[in-house]
């Protein structure tokens, strides 16, 4: 990932994304980057409307969401941040995805989780995280989970994937940790394939969802790095990818880069 100068956060405008946006704003400020806010909204007509009264049906809501939007900006300072209000009418499982790969120059996705007590809300905003991760061709996802405060990066750990060896990975996420001027370790999935470094930034988790938390811990980790390998759709089939569930998992938030396997 070079160094960030176009980010895109999508936004239901509600408070779960304030302290996101807060931590967006702070990415942006960090490199000189600008953002795009996409606030989309689903259709409420009826499929049955006829053809004009649909489209000024639509065009209303599309004015409301954009009327949202900017009250929801208005509460925020970010006089030292160009931002662009995008409004959408859609789906947000579809549509985040689908705008980030129309862009020029996307170099990052933001986008923050929602720990609601609904569980049905939890499984939503799940699938809203998988599919953006699934669905943009190559930009990187940085999920932040809720109520996060940023934090200067000092301390970055890359976690192995389980389907990919970690070498090949490796030098860019070099290049992140250089670009945030942070530490970089190294934990290991026992599953991934590796050799055994004597490298005292290097470790391996036999467990990492309980190793996991300890290991953040003892070394003040500020952001988590793995890789979501772009799947066939029999392997989608599957299961679902080991960096989609950290992203739902993980309390620190997890940058997610983007590789194609066969």
């Amino acid at each position: 990932m070079p160094t960030i100068k176009k980010i895109l956060f999508p936004t239901s405008c509600n408070e779960n994304s304030k302290k996101a946006f807060e931590y967006t704003l702070a990415i942006a400020q960090r490199f000189g980057a600008t953002i795009d806010v996409l606030h989309i909204c689903e259709p409420n007509m009826d499929i049955l409307v006829p053809g004009i009264l649909r489209h000024q049906l639509m065009q209303e809501q599309k004015q409301t969401a954009q009327r949202i939007l900017q009250n929801w900006l208005n509460e925020f300072d970010f006089k030292q941040v160009a931002i662009k209000q995008e409004v959408e009418l859609g789906y947000a499982k579809e549509m985040i995805a689908i705008y980030a790969n129309k862009q020029d120059g996307l170099d990052l996705i933001i986008i923050g989780t929602n720990d609601s007590s609904s569980s049905f809300k939890k499984i939503i905003w799940g699938t809203i995280i998988s599919k953006t991760i699934e669905g943009v061709a190559s930009v990187p996802v940085l999920v932040v989970p809720k109520g996060i405060v940023f934090q200067e990066i000092k301390n970055i750990a890359y976690i192995t994937p389980i389907d990919a060896t970690w070498r090949p990975v490796y030098p860019k996420v070099e290049r992140i940790a250089a670009d945030f001027k942070a530490t970089l370790y190294v934990a290991h999935l026992p599953q991934a394939k590796y050799e055994r470094l004597e490298n005292e930034n290097h470790v391996v988790l036999e467990d990492y969802g309980s190793a996991l938390p300890a290991f953040a811990y003892n070394n003040n980790l500020q952001l988590l790095v793995t890789v979501a390998s772009v799947r066939s759709t029999f392997q989608k089939m599957l299961q679902y990818s080991k960096a989609q569930k950290m992203a739902f998992e993980t309390h620190i938030p997890l940058l997610v880069l983007k590789k194609r396997i066969d």
